[in-house]
This record gives structure tokens, C-alpha cells and sequence, in this order.
């Protein structure tokens, strides 16, 4: 498979660990400024092995690297609020995708495309994209991108919690490996006819 490029920018900070404490998750987090309009957020990176489905089963289980995790958009603010974008004639948009709403290519990688509302339809025609918004009522605010890993087994070296707290996106990286979130904007229309890997501004 091609080899997988993107700038290093998700780090686990006393901020995002703070956000939501609880001993069972572990966080990895980013501050990003939406891109021209003509433009996308991809993010990459390898998913961990997870239970389908939200019913009670046995923990750990084999073949499984983590419980849950799950990729969503914030806005600023002492709570960083996800993102909830409410519309008269559809269904509200949340900031928040969980593994079982994550597409995976062959290889179990997602590519998260982070957009505005009207760039929806066409990052859900790429195939394996997941859509994730950016606000409509703050378009031009920081968000900040949080991937979430909940309870992972006691033999997966490459979960969240186990990236020390405060250090650098480059030793979460290297704790992390191919399962660490890889970030680049790209050209939609680029995007669209050439798939994640090869996009570029």
C-alpha cells in the first residue's frame, strides 16, 4: 500500500485530558483553523481492532485491540463543545463519528475529511471517506480534533494511554505507529479524482 504522508500535529496534552476524565480513555488532540473554501482536512491513519455494535459482552475479547474509539470536531470554549450543526428541514449534524460509523479501505485505514456542510455530498461519494463538519454558525473558529481511545487490551502497545501526557507529536507518533492520526489539507476537486493519498493544496 502507498505510504501513508501527513503533517505530525496530534499530541496528548494535560488540555484534552482534562476535557473529559475518565481513567477507562485516553485522548489525542489537535487545535486546526478551517481552510478555504475550496479546500478539505484529511486525516489518516490505521483503526484499531473494535467490538461492533454498543451491546454488553465480555472484556477483553480476542482478536480486539480497543473497546471503542471514535474521531470528532470541537469548538473553543472551557468545555469544547462537539460540533452540532441544526438545520429546519434535516436531521442536526454532530461533530462525532465512532468506530462502527467509521469506513475503513482494505487495508483498516480510515481518512476522516473534515468540511463544510455543502462539501458534504461530495467527500461522501470518495470512497472509503468519513465526513466530519466543521461549525456552520462558528466557520471560521479553532476546533479542535480529538481522537478518543477507550479501554485497549493489555498486549496493543499503540493505544493512546499509553502516549505520555504533555509530550511531543512526534513520540506519539512513534508510540502510536501506523495507528497515529495523519493530517494534510487537500483541494477537494484534487481529493475527489485522486483519493487521500496523493492529495495536495
Amino acid at each position: 500500500m502507498p505510504e501513508e504522508t501527513g503533517q505530525k500535529l496530534f499530541t496528548r496534552t494535560s488540555e484534552v485530558e482534562n476535557l473529559a476524565p475518565n481513567p477507562d480513555n485516553a485522548y489525542l488532540g489537535t487545535w486546526v483553523n478551517p481552510p478555504a473554501a475550496d479546500q478539505v482536512m484529511v486525516i489518516r491513519g490505521r483503526a484499531p481492532r473494535t467490538v461492533s455494535g454498543n451491546h454488553p459482552g465480555v472484556w477483553p475479547r480476542r482478536h480486539t485491540d480497543l473497546r471503542y474509539f471514535s474521531m470528532c470536531t470541537n469548538l473553543g470554549g472551557q468545555v469544547k463543545p462537539v460540533v452540532i450543526n441544526r438545520f429546519t428541514d434535516a436531521p442536526a449534524s454532530l461533530g462525532c463519528r465512532y468506530d462502527d460509523d467509521t469506513r475503513l479501505d482494505r487495508h483498516g485505514y480510515y481518512t476522516y475529511v473534515l468540511g463544510r456542510e455543502q462539501q458534504r455530498t461530495a467527500i461522501e461519494g470518495i470512497e472509503g471517506a468519513t465526513f466530519l463538519p466543521f461549525s456552520v454558525s462558528y466557520p471560521a473558529a479553532p476546533h479542535m480534533v480529538l481522537l478518543r481511545n477507550l479501554m485497549p487490551v493489555a498486549g496493543f502497545p499503540h493505544a493512546t494511554q499509553n502516549v505520555p501526557v504533555d509530550s511531543s507529536a512526534e513520540t506519539a507518533a512513534t508510540v502510536m505507529g501506523p495507528h497515529y492520526p495523519l493530517l494534510k489539507v487537500c483541494s477537494l476537486a484534487l481529493l475527489t479524482t485522486d483519493g487521500p493519498h496523493d492529495c495536495t493544496v
